[in-house]
Formats: C-alpha cells, sequence, structure tokens
C-alpha cells in the first residue's frame, strides 16, 4: 500500500494501523476479492429518505455544512459527501461537470459505501473504526478504487456511536499531503460541530456543564459537554469530555453524582457556576480524573424549558440552593414588564386539552381520565408505538391539581435488569459494589408529591415487579441496604404497548401488580382512527394547513389522509418534517413525500391490536383486546430476526434499526431464544 507521501500529513502511523486491520477484515470477514469487478449498490429511494429523517433537524445543519466545505474546497476537483451511520451517500455536492466522473466511481446519492460492500475506504473504514481517516489511492482494498484519495470524519451520537459522516473524495489527483491534512481538519471540525449540537439537542431538557481545562477555550469547539439529570447524576458526556477527562469509556462516568467528579462542596456547585455568570467558574477535579491538570474551568447552561426553572438535587436527593435556577436575563426581564398591562384574561388552554385536539371521542375520555388522575386512580396507558402515551401523561400531570410537583419518567425497558432495582428504589452508601458513595435516593422517591410514570412497564423483569407492589402497597419505599421506609405520595401513571393480560396468563408479569397499575385502562387511538388529522398537522408543523395549498398541494393532502399510518403520530411527524425540509419553502408534494409511496405496513389490519375503543376499567378476567394480541410475539420475533440478519448481529446497529436500546434488544432476544448460529 502507498503511504510515504501521507508522511507528512501527521496521521500516517494511526492510519496505516487502522487500514491494515482494515485490509485483514475484507479478506477474513467479508470475503472480499481485491479484484473483482465492481457491483454497484444502490440503496432504495425509501432508505435514503428513512435515513434523512432519522437525522431529524440535524440534517438540514448537516446539509448547510457540506455546503460550506464544499465552498472551501471549491474548483479543487472535489466531492464533498455527507453518509448515514451505515455508509449510504444521502447528500452529494460536486461540481456539474465532474458529477459523471464520480458517477462512474460508484460516489452518487443512494449508494452503499459501507466496508463490507466497497472495502477499504474512507467512508466505511473511518465509520467501523469510529475515527476520521485518509485513504490515499491504492490504500484502498479494491484495486477499482485506486484512483481514489477519500478523507472520512464520523459525526457521533451521545453514546459514542457514529450517527453520519462527513467525507471528501477526489479521482486521479495526486494531493498535497498538505492540503489532505488541512481539508481533514476542516472535516474534523465540521463533525465535531454537529457532534456537540446533537448532544446539546438530546439533552436540551437537562442541565449541560461546558468545560475546559483552559478558561478560554470554554466555548469553543474543543471544550467537554456533560450532561446532568435533576440529581445530580451525569446522564451524558461527549467525546471531548471523554478525552479532557481521561476516560476510556463512558460507563466510568455516566450515573455517578457529579460529586465523584469535582471536589467542590455539593451544596455550593450550582450556585458557584451560576453566580459566575457568562465567565467560566474554576473547580477542582478528583485525583481519579486529573492526571494532566488539577482543576477546571466550567459554566452550567440551564435546560432548555419554557416553564418554572428546575433545580437540581445533588447528593442524597436535596435540592440545592436556587443557584441551578439562572437568573433571568435583567434586559429581557425590563421588556416583560410593560406587557403585562395588556395580559389577556382569556382562558388558556390546559396542556391535554392542546394535546388531544378536536377529536370528540378522546376529549371525552380525556376529562374522564383527568377526573380520575386528580382523585388519585392509577391509570395504564396502553396503545400502539407512535400514539404519544408518553406525551399523554406529561400533558396529564401538566394540566392536573400536581402541576407544580415534579414528574419522573423511568423507562422500564431502557434499564439495565441488575441495575433496575437500585434506579427504581435508591439504595444506600456501600449497599453493594459499585454504588456511589453517598447513596442515591431512587426515581420513585425523586418523583414525591408529585407523579411517576412507569414507561414499558412490560419490560420489567419480576423481581422488580415485586419489590415494586410492595412499595405501591405499603406507600412507603426502603432503599436497598437501608432497615426504615420513606413515606410516599405520588400519583401513578404506567404505560405499555404490550398486551399485559397475555403476560399474565404466561406468568411474565405479576397479576397482583397488573391490578394494581390498572385501576382504569386508556387505550390510546391510533392516528389512522382519529377524526382531527388536521389538528394534529397543525401542531406537528406550526402554522401549517392541511386544507391550505399554499402549504399542501391537493395530492399531498390526499396522500396524508389515505395513509395507514403505522407509525402513528410519531411517523407523522417525521414525515411532515422530512417534507418540509425538502420543500424548501414551497408547498409539499408527493415527491416530498416519496417514503409513503411504499405499501403500508400492515395495510389493512392495524399493526396492533385497534385501541379505537372506549377506555374503561381493567378487567383481566375479560380478557380485553387478547385475542387481537395473538401474534405480536411471533411478529417481534421475526422483525428481530430479520433486523439481526440485515446488521450481520451489529446490536448497536440493530437497536438503532427498531427503534429501541441496546438493553431492551438482548432482553427480546433472550425472551424469543434468539441466538447467533455458531
Amino acid at each position: 500500500m502507498a503511504h510515504r507521501d501521507l508522511q507528512r500529513v501527521g496521521h500516517g502511523s494511526r492510519d496505516h494501523e487502522i487500514l491494515s486491520a482494515s485490509w485483514s477484515r475484507c479478506r477474513e470477514d467479508y470475503g472480499l476479492d481485491q479484484g473483482c469487478q465492481r457491483r454497484e449498490a444502490v440503496i432504495r429511494r425509501e432508505r435514503v429518505r428513512d435515513s434523512i429523517e432519522s437525522l431529524g433537524s440535524l440534517f438540514t445543519a448537516c446539509r448547510s455544512q457540506v455546503q460550506h466545505i464544499f465552498q472551501n474546497i471549491v474548483g479543487s476537483g472535489h466531492a464533498v459527501i455527507l453518509t448515514d451511520r451505515h455508509g449510504t451517500i444521502i447528500e452529494f455536492a460536486v461540481q456539474s461537470a465532474l458529477d459523471d466522473l464520480f458517477r462512474q466511481s460508484g460516489l452518487r446519492r443512494g449508494a452503499d459505501w459501507s466496508e463490507a460492500c466497497e472495502g477499504t475506504n474512507g467512508i466505511g473504514t473511518a465509520i467501523a473504526e469510529k475515527k476520521s481517516l485518509t485513504v490515499y489511492r491504492d490504500q484502498h482494498f479494491h484495486s477499482r478504487h485506486a484512483g481514489l484519495t477519500c478523507i472520512g470524519a464520523p459525526v457521533f451520537d451521545v453514546e459514542g456511536d457514529v450517527l453520519a459522516l462527513f467525507d471528501v473524495s477526489s479521482i486521479g489527483r495526486k494531493d498535497d499531503p498538505d492540503l489532505l491534512a488541512h481539508t481533514r481538519a476542516l472535516l474534523e471540525m465540521s463533525a465535531r460541530l454537529m457532534s456537540r449540537r446533537n448532544f446539546q439537542d438530546h439533552f436540551a431538557d437537562q442541565w449541560i456543564m461546558r468545560f475546559h481545562h483552559d478558561a478560554d477555550r470554554v466555548g469553543l469547539l474543543e471544550e467537554g459537554l456533560i450532561a446532568l439529570d435533576y440529581n445530580g447524576r451525569i446522564v451524558g458526556l461527549d467525546e471531548q469530555a471523554k478525552l479532557h477527562l481521561s476516560v476510556s469509556d463512558r460507563s466510568q462516568l455516566i450515573g455517578r453524582d457529579i460529586g465523584d467528579l469535582v471536589t467542590m462542596e455539593r451544596d455550593r456547585l450550582a450556585s458557584h457556576l451560576a453566580n459566575a455568570g457568562r465567565m467560566p467558574a474554576q473547580i477542582g477535579l478528583q485525583d481519579a480524573f486529573a492526571p494532566s491538570a488539577t482543576h477546571l474551568h466550567a459554566r452550567l447552561i440551564e435546560p432548555n424549558r419554557t416553564e418554572r426553572p428546575t433545580a437540581i438535587a445533588l447528593k442524597g436527593g436535596h435540592p440545592l440552593t436556587p443557584g441551578w435556577q439562572v437568573p433571568q436575563n435583567p434586559v429581557r426581564s425590563q421588556r416583560s414588564k410593560p406587557a403585562q398591562r395588556h395580559v389577556s384574561h382569556a382562558p388558556k388552554q390546559s396542556e391535554l386539552a392542546q394535546l388531544i385536539g378536536a377529536d370528540a371521542p378522546l376529549q371525552a375520555l380525556a376529562a374522564k381520565a383527568q377526573k380520575l388522575f386528580d382523585n388519585d386512580i392509577p391509570l395504564l396507558i396502553t396503545g400502539e408505538t407512535g400514539v404519544g402515551k408518553d406525551s399523554f401523561a406529561r400533558a396529564l400531570h401538566a394540566s392536573s391539581n400536581r402541576a407544580e410537583a415534579p414528574f419522573v419518567a423511568v423507562n422500564c425497558g431502557a434499564l439495565p435488569e441488575n441495575l433496575i432495582e437500585g434506579e427504581l428504589f435508591g439504595y444506600k452508601a456501600g449497599a453493594f459494589t459499585g454504588a456511589q458513595s453517598a447513596g442515591f435516593k431512587g426515581q420513585i422517591l425523586a418523583a414525591n408529591g408529585g407523579t411517576l410514570l412507569l414507561d414499558e412497564i412490560g419490560d420489567m423483569p419480576l423481581s422488580a415487579q415485586t419489590r415494586l407492589l410492595q412499595v405501591l402497597e405499603q406507600r412507603k419505599v426502603t432503599p436497598l441496604g437501608c432497615t426504615k421506609g420513606v413515606d410516599l405520595d405520588i400519583r401513578l401513571l404506567a404505560a405499555t404497548h404490550q398486551p399485559l393480560e397475555r403476560l399474565c396468563a404466561e406468568g411474565r408479569f405479576r397479576e397482583d401488580l397488573y391490578y394494581r397499575i390498572c385501576g382504569f385502562s386508556l387505550p390510546l387511538p391510533s392516528l389512522r382512527h382519529r377524526s382531527d388529522l388536521d389538528h394534529i398537522v397543525a401542531r406537528l408543523l406550526p402554522k401549517a394547513r392541511l386544507d391550505d395549498e399554499a402549504f399542501f398541494s391537493r395530492q399531498a393532502r390526499q396522500m396524508i389522509e389515505a395513509h395507514h399510518w403505522p407509525g402513528n403520530i410519531r411517523q407523522l411527524k417525521h414525515a411532515l418534517k422530512t417534507a418540509s425540509i425538502l420543500a424548501d419553502g414551497g408547498p409539499i408534494t408527493p415527491d416530498h413525500l416519496g417514503m409513503l409511496h411504499g405499501p403500508s405496513m400492515g395495510k389493512g389490519e392495524p399493526a396492533q391490536p385497534d385501541s379505537n375503543q372506549q377506555w374503561q376499567p381493567c378487567d383481566a378476567t375479560a380478557g380485553t383486546g387478547l385475542r387481537a394480541h395473538l401474534d405480536v410475539s411471533d411478529r417481534e420475533k421475526r422483525l428481530i430476526e430479520a433486523a439481526l440478519f440485515q446488521t450481520r448481529w451489529n446490536i448497536s446497529r440493530c437497536a438503532s434499526d427498531l427503534g429501541i436500546s441496546r438493553n431492551t434488544l438482548y432482553r427480546k432476544m433472550k425472551l424469543h431464544g434468539i441466538k447467533k448460529a455458531g
């Protein structure tokens, strides 16, 4: 492989180790032949649109970044490329005179440039290695790519997996190593910028600590980001944070108290950061995270919420001083005062009323749910994936007499089975190996006085179900390692898309717990059964009206109204977002709704049980909806097996494709007895 010309680039030795490993994979794992003729692999248009949709608003930002990169190297004979996490090209910028040349080399929208398909290359190999990479000419595995030079830089999601990738490619050029180094630096900067944006969007409702060892670099691309939940626990950190803290794996910090990282007394930390204002404050580091520096400089960014400021509670769960409640901008406060004289006294719709829209049956049933919820009746929210169970629960709480109290949502399917009891019920300091030094109050106690939502409760292990039943019956929580319980006062909501009646019959869900959480059943109707589609569209796409041809062509409106919507409101939301991006300010047409052209999943019958029924008290003996659920398990097993085969048993990629966490995927594989052959 050629390499001497790249020694001056500055990444030579590291790149060559990566390239050597890639060549070995091409031969041994993929069985590729260096000299084979090209078999162009172009993904269907629907798959490209799915990839664009999965990126959401980040795609618009990435597309703008592609144009920015292209403008900086325009005239140089290069193509600028954006791919999805699998290496499929979803955006492409090149001079029109060179378009045919790049197409002949297989570089075009929809082309699959994964390593398994095209061998060693700047796209697929950078994704496989999760590192930026330059692949120069005959460093490519396939001899047909020997004229290419490709530079790839991955964009990361909040778990450190590849989310997308920027690539700059040229054909038949002997680029100057200094130019390659400059281009690579530009790509890495763009990728880091998009990774940061994704991190901040993902944790928009959490507190984010921005930090660097150098105070002047806080606020720049070099800073690290740490997301904190209401308990002051670390729930996320980006790649730069790992680098600054010399952490090789996120698991070393995720779930730990911020007090385990810094030396400042916990009750002073929030106010110390907030009082510093826009200037970063100096904070000492614990020895374990200070190999090169004993302190860092940090700023605290408050959650992006419109409601009242939220206080974070650190060790022991006690709310901190109002330092976490970042003061309002004085200019903004002064300007808001005159407006108070003209405040309208018109009654404001509750959040629940705004959410449910104009569907008359749903309005009546929601009113019944609100009355029961305010009178402490536990509610079980059911319905197909994507109908908005979580949103309904949050709106129900926000419209209740406990709106000012905490709302805590726990995804029972996303918690590791061995940690779920500690996460829910809390634990005393030193209760078990790996426990936080100050203990942890638990999610149930965090909701004390407010509302607790147990989402995906059908995925809760039986051992945790037993403990939960005791807590609900006794109205008291005893953290692990403690002998004295704490009185509990919560409103309880549970949500699931699974048939709990069937799980009870199979012994996978406690029948007594089912009766305890289901004082009243709320089967949310699927989108295809709602009569207020125009209202939902207007809520998801502000200021747009389905019957206004300035926003939707007649054909597009008919397509939306006729579609089966197996993914329900979540699918509609993504479809509208993608279409509005592609329409670029003009009316949405059928071409912009290309993802709806194919046959609807489960057309002719619901993808899951029909939830367009009246809400009623639970009666497990009646087996409500049980017959409709009989084939759900088999369909789920076949779907998982197909996804595993499609992703070559890459668990992270398979879980991402299925829209579930890796822990949930492992649990479902165990449930269905799915094992890799050999």
